[in-house]
């Protein structure tokens, strides 16, 4: 509950997006390849640092039954790079993809079940130069009452 109401799916979405922030920026590894602290933005700069990470689209939906709420959450993140080969992308996509992968993490009345990378993968973008990593992950949110 908060403020003496049930967490609706809005609220498990905003609950996701500041848990993924703070568990990638306190992440020494996302930081040994974004930066410290970690280039991490909603919308990026116009002239921004590379290596850095942007949020996608997250759909989120009740899957809970009428005994325990549950709600799934599927979104992307992305990250780019202007380094001259893949390594760094995928150096990247590692360091980020473990530092989510498998955590349990709680704060106030919600907690993250479950995390679970769906797929990766990283391409070069249509200027020729920058690379694209895209990690897709499926998120499980419960409340913690």
């Amino acid at each position: 509950m908060r403020g003496g109401r049930t967490m609706s799916a809005q609220d498990h979405t905003i609950f996701v997006a500041k848990a993924l922030h703070s568990i990638l920026s306190e992440s020494l590894a996302v930081q040994s390849v974004l930066g410290a602290p970690p280039r991490l933005y909603d919308n990026a700069p116009e002239d921004p640092v590379y290596p850095y990470l942007s949020y996608g689209a997250m759909r989120s939906e009740d899957i809970g039954g009428d005994i325990r709420p549950l709600y799934a959450h599927n979104l992307s993140l992305h990250i780019w790079s202007h380094y001259g080969g893949r390594a760094e992308i995928i150096n990247a996509i590692a360091a980020v993809s473990g530092a989510l992968e498998g955590i349990i993490y709680t704060s106030g009345s919600a907690q993250i079940r479950s995390v679970r990378v769906v797929y990766s993968d990283h391409f070069r973008g249509p200027n020729g130069r920058t690379l694209h990593g895209l990690i897709r992950l499926n998120i499980i949110t419960e409340p913690t009452e």
